[in-house]
C-alpha cells in the first residue's frame, strides 16, 4: 500500500507526459498530412491544366482524326510548347493508330496504342483519361493524359494525348518546390501503387509497400497519416522500416497520390527524446518509492515470515511442531489461531485413517465377491457359448442328414412311382382311368419337385460345391427374382477363397434369414448383396429399398416369434467372434452388416 500510495501520483504525471508526447506525435502527422494535402492540390491543378490544353486541340478547327490537315500539326506543336511536362502530343484514331505528333522526331507513325487500358477507356467511356504507367514506345516506361474528340453530333471519333516520361526532370520538377527534412521523401503514386515521381530517384518505379492499401485510398478518395512498423519489400530492396505516412489521392480525374515519408526516428526526434526524459524521472521516483516502502514493510514481514514457514510444514504434512508465540498483536493472534487449527487437524486425519482403514477392509471383502461373481458369469457365458455352438452343429447335421435321406430315398421312390404311372399309361387305352394316372403323375413331380427344393433349404449342395458367396447369391434369385425384386451381387476378386466349413455354415444360414426377411416383409424393388474378404475379416453385407422397420422393437425375440430370425443371425455371427449390425428404419430399407474376423487358425 506504500508503494502504491507513492507511485500513483508519479504514475499520473507519466501518463499526462505521455499523453502529450502522443499530441506532439499527431501534431507531427497533422502537418505532414497538410503538406501532402498542398503537394497533391498543386500536383492535380497542372494535371488538369495539361488536360485543358489537350482539351484545346480537341476542339480546334480543322483537327480530325479521318483526315488531319497540315494546319493540325501547328495547333499540336503549339500546345507541345505550351505544356509542363509533356514529352510528346499526338492524335489517334478511333483504332488507337498514330495519326500524328509533335515533335515529330522519333516517328512511330502508325504505330497502335490500341492495347493500352487507358486508350480502351477512353474511347469507350467518352472522358478524358489519366493512365496508370504503362508501356511505351522502345520498352520505354510512359504516362498518358488522353482526351476524346468528337464530331458535330457528339460521338467519339478519336483521342487528343499527351505522353509524360515519369524520370523526366521536367516532370520531377512537380515535386521540387517541396521544402524537406532530412530522410524525407515525397512520392506521386499511381492507382497500382507504383511511383511514377519521387524526390528521391533511386525509389522511381518501385511499387509501393503498401500498394493494396493505397489503391483503395485513391478509390474511396481518402487522406491518411500514421507510422508504419514492420518489414516491408518494396522493388528489389527489402528492409527494416520505422516510418511515418501521409497520403493524400489526388482529384477523382486523376487516379494519382501523394505520398510523404519519413524515418520515425526523425519525424518524432522531439517526442522521442521527451519520452526517454519522462522514463528516466519515472524510473528514479519508482526506486525511491521501492526503498521507502521495503522500510515501511520489514517490521512486520518477520514474523509473517515465520508463520509462512510453518504453514510450508503444516502443507508438507508435519504436524507435530508446534507454532511458537509472536506476541500479543494482530500476527500473533493469528499464530495462536493456527495452532489451535494444527492441533485440531492432528486429531481429525487420526480419525480419518482409522477410518480409511475400516473401508479398504471393506472394499476388499466386496471385490472378492465381484470377482467370484464375474468367475462364475464368464464361465455360464462360455458353457452357454458352447452348447448353442453344438445345438447349431447338431441342427446342421441334422439338416444334412434329412435332407441326404430325401434325396437318397425318397426322392427315389418318387421317381420309381412316376415311371411305374408311365409304364401303366403305356398299356391302357385312351379313357377316364388313363387320365387319373395322369394327374396322378403330375402330383409325383410336383411332390419331388417339393422334395428337391426342400433338400436344398435343409442344406443347399451349392454350398458344398462352390463356397459361401455363390451360395448366397444363387439362394437369394432363387428366393427374390420370382417375386419381382431385382438382385445385385457385388464379390471382390477375393471371394473364390475357400473358408472353413463352420464359417461357411454359419454366414449361410445369417444370410439366408435376412434374405428371406426381405422376401416376406420388405416388399422391395432392389436388393444389394456385398461379399468382401480381407487380410482379417470377412464382410457381408445386404441392403434393400424396403417398406424397412424400426431396430429397436426387434431388439430380443418375443413369445409370439417376433425378433427370432434377427436373433439367430446376431448368435450364429457372434459364435463366430464376429458382429451383426442392423440398420433400419420405417420408408428408408433395411442394411444388415455381417463381419467375421479371420484368425490365423482360419488359414
Amino acid at each position: 500500500m506504500t508503494l502504491v500510495g507513492t507511485l500513483a501520483p508519479s504514475a499520473v504525471l507519466g501518463w499526462l507526459s505521455f499523453q502529450s508526447v502522443r499530441d506532439l506525435q499527431r501534431q507531427v502527422l497533422a502537418e505532414r498530412e497538410y503538406v501532402a494535402k498542398s503537394v497533391a492540390t498543386y500536383v492535380d491543378s497542372q494535371v488538369k491544366t495539361e488536360l485543358q490544353l489537350l482539351d484545346e486541340v480537341s476542339v480546334a478547327p480543322g483537327v480530325v482524326p479521318e483526315n488531319p490537315p497540315p494546319a493540325a500539326r501547328s495547333v499540336l506543336r503549339g500546345a507541345y510548347l505550351r505544356s509542363r511536362f509533356f514529352e510528346r502530343v499526338f492524335l489517334l484514331n478511333l483504332e488507337g493508330q498514330l495519326l500524328m505528333a509533335e515533335p515529330a522526331s522519333g516517328g512511330g507513325l502508325g504505330a497502335s496504342f490500341k492495347d493500352l487500358p487507358s486508350v480502351h477507356k477512353a474511347l469507350g467511356d467518352g472522358v478524358p483519361t489519366v493512365s496508370d504507367l504503362s508501356a511505351g514506345p522502345a520498352g520505354t516506361r510512359q504516362l498518358y493524359l488522353l482526351v476524346p474528340m468528337r464530331n458535330w453530333q457528339g460521338k467519339v471519333i478519336g483521342l487528343v494525348g499527351g505522353s509524360i516520361v515519369p524520370g523526366s526532370e521536367r516532370f520531377r520538377s512537380l515535386l521540387s518546390f517541396v521544402p524537406l527534412d532530412p530522410g524525407e521523401a515525397v512520392d506521386l503514386v499511381d492507382e497500382h501503387g507504383v511511383v511514377i515521381a519521387s524526390t528521391m530517384a533511386e525509389r522511381l518505379f518501385l511499387e509501393s509497400d503498401h500498394h493494396h492499401f493505397i489503391q483503395g485510398l485513391i478509390r474511396d478518395q481518402s487522406e491518411t497519416a500514421g507510422t508504419c512498423h514492420g518489414c516491408h519489400e518494396s522493388g528489389k530492396i527489402r528492409s527494416r522500416v520505422n516510418e511515418v505516412m501521409a497520403f493524400v489521392p489526388l482529384s477523382p480525374r486523376v487516379p494519382w497520390g501523394i505520398d510523404i515519408r519519413q524515418p520515425e526516428q526523425l519525424a518524432f526526434s522531439t517526442a522521442l527524446a521527451l519520452r526517454w526524459k519522462i522514463f528516466a524521472c519515472a524510473a528514479g521516483l519508482t526506486l525511491l518509492a521501492l526503498v521507502f516502502a521495503i522500510g515501511a514493510a520489514a517490521s512486520i514481514t518477520a514474523p509473517l515470515s515465520v508463520l509462512t514457514r510453518v504453514a510450508t510444514r503444516i502443507t508438507a504434512g508435519d504436524l507435530k511442531t508446534p507454532i511458537p508465540e509472536l506476541g500479543s498483536d494482530e500476527v500473533g493472534q493469528l499464530a495462536v489461531g493456527l495452532e489451535s487449527m494444527r492441533v485440531a487437524l492432528t486429531q481429525s486425519l487420526d480419525e480419518v485413517a482409522q477410518a480409511r482403514e475400516k473401508l479398504e477392509l471393506r472394499v476388499l471383502e466386496r471385490t472378492r465377491e465381484i470377482q467370484k461373481l464375474y468367475r462364475e458369469l464368464s464361465l455360464r457365458d462360455e458353457l452357454r457359448a458352447k452348447l448353442l455352438q453344438k445345438l447349431i452343429s447338431a441342427q446342421e447335421e441334422e439338416r444334412r442328414r434329412i435332407a441326404r435321406e430325401l434325396h437318397d430315398e425318397t426322392s427315389q421312390v418318387v421317381i420309381a412311382l412316376a415311371l411305374a404311372l408311365d409304364a401303366a399309361m403305356a398299356t391302357m387305352p385312351p379313357g377316364a382311368s388313363r387320365e387319373r394316372l395322369t394327374e396322378a403323375k403330375a402330383l409325383a413331380l410336383r411332390m419331388l419337385d417339393g422334395i428337391r427344393s426342400l433338400c436344398f433349404d435343409l442344406r443347399p449342395s451349392v454350398l458344398d460345391d462352390l463356397g459361401l458367396f455363390p451360395a448366397i447369391g444363387w439362394y437369394a434369385e432363387h428366393t427374390l427374382k420370382p417375386l419381382g425384386v431385382a438382385v445385385h451381387c457385388e464379390f471382390d476378386e477375393t471371394t473364390e477363397c475357400r473358408l472353413p466349413a463352420q464359417i461357411n455354415t454359419a454366414l449361410f444360414r445369417a444370410a439366408q434369414e435376412a434374405i428371406t426377411n426381405v422376401a416376406k416383409h420388405a416388399s422391395a424393388e432392389t436388393m444389394l448383396i456385398q461379399c468382401t474378404v480381407e487380410a482379417k475379416a470377412i464382410t457381408i453385407e445386404i441392403e434393400d429399398d424396403g417398406r424397412g422397420f424400426d431396430p429397436a422393437g426387434f431388439s430380443s425375440a418375443t413369445s409370439d416369434g417376433r425378433g427370432l430370425g434377427l436373433a439367430g443371425i446376431k448368435e450364429r455371427v457372434e459364435l463366430l467372434g464376429g458382429s451383426a449390425r442392423i440398420e433400419s428404419a420405417p420408408g428408408q430399407g433395411t442394411r444388415v452388416v455381417l463381419t467375421v474376423p479371420l484368425g490365423s487358425e482360419h488359414g
